[in-house]
């Protein structure tokens, strides 16, 4: 019983008590893909049980809220466990953890698991990133939030980014593609509502942001004549982002419900609405 009464640190081969910490985890990704945790254990009158992310951590930090030193024991194995001890404040576990984040085909890639809700803080740059296969368009937010984490993150620095400029008789439309697989005979087919081209590369990402106004969502996508998953994760009302990972190079299509310069669905539900009234009205006056 005498761990119980150690201050500071206390060591030992097996530490098999305590309850899970209840815990919140911050991760903050620098440029380079490092990564600097946080674990935000909340006051308890029972010891509680924290495990690391992963046990080539750096410089290690254990201090309460107010900037003291709790009560703590640690135990080795697989993991890194530590005890806290019970305390009357937050305790804050602080480290770094070397290269978390790596190149794996030219994407940032992290495969992490841990059961505590766990909070990303991306670098500046990234506004892209990709959940489990999932798009993701971080906009003004810093990063995202997972629970019970199991998931990969992978995310590009500088999005490898082209521009495609359509024109329908006097207007121009950019229609921007994000990539890192080679793009060619990039094509609008009006008649069709359609965009169409070939993809270089099997298994990478392909983004593209529609304007509206040049071909309306919802899209269906095909590779090679055979439709597949496709992601239409963002809207701003002026652009859509719609996003695949074709299995195989060949011709991709997208097919829109709605293409310039046909009349606007939003104009046609507004008239359609407007009928339906009108109608009523005629009818009442009939009677």
């Amino acid at each position: 019983m005498a761990l119980f009464l150690a201050s500071g640190p206390v060591f030992a081969q097996e530490i098999s008590f305590g309850d899970p910490a209840k815990q919140a985890v911050k991760i903050t990704i620098n440029e380079n893909g490092d990564a600097h945790v946080t674990h935000v254990i909340e006051d308890s009158k029972k010891p509680q049980q924290v495990q690391v992310v992963r046990n080539d951590y750096t410089n290690l930090q254990i201090l309460d809220e107010n900037g003291g030193s709790p009560q703590y024991g640690e135990s080795g194995g697989e993991k890194t466990n530590f005890v806290i001890f019970p305390n009357d404040d937050r305790v804050l576990i602080d480290y770094d953890l070397p290269n978390a984040v790596t190149q794996e085909d030219g994407l940032w890639t992290w495969h992490y698991v841990y059961l505590a809700s766990t909070a990303f803080y991306l670098p500046d740059k990234v506004d892209l990133i990709f959940v489990n296969n999932n798009p993701v368009n971080l906009g003004n937010h810093e990063g995202i939030r997972c629970h019970g984490c199991e998931m990969t993150l992978e995310y590009e620095l500088e999005k490898t980014e082209t521009t495609k400029q359509i024109q329908w008789e006097d207007k121009k439309f950019d229609v921007r593609v994000i990539t890192q697989a080679d793009i060619n005979s990039f094509e609008f087919d009006q008649p069709n509502k359609k965009i169409s081209f070939g993809v270089g590369k099997a298994n990478e990402y392909v983004t593209l942001i529609i304007p509206l106004e040049l071909l309306w969502k919802p899209y269906e996508v095909f590779l090679d004549g055979e439709k597949i998953l496709k992601h239409e994760f963002y809207s701003d009302g002026k652009d859509a982002w719609l996003n695949f990972k074709p299995a195989k190079a060949g011709k991709i299509e997208i097919i829109g419900v709605s293409a310039v310069p046909e009349f606007p669905i939003a104009a046609l539900l507004v008239l359609g609405v407007a009928m339906v009234f009108a109608a009523k009205f005629r009818k009442l006056n009939l009677h």
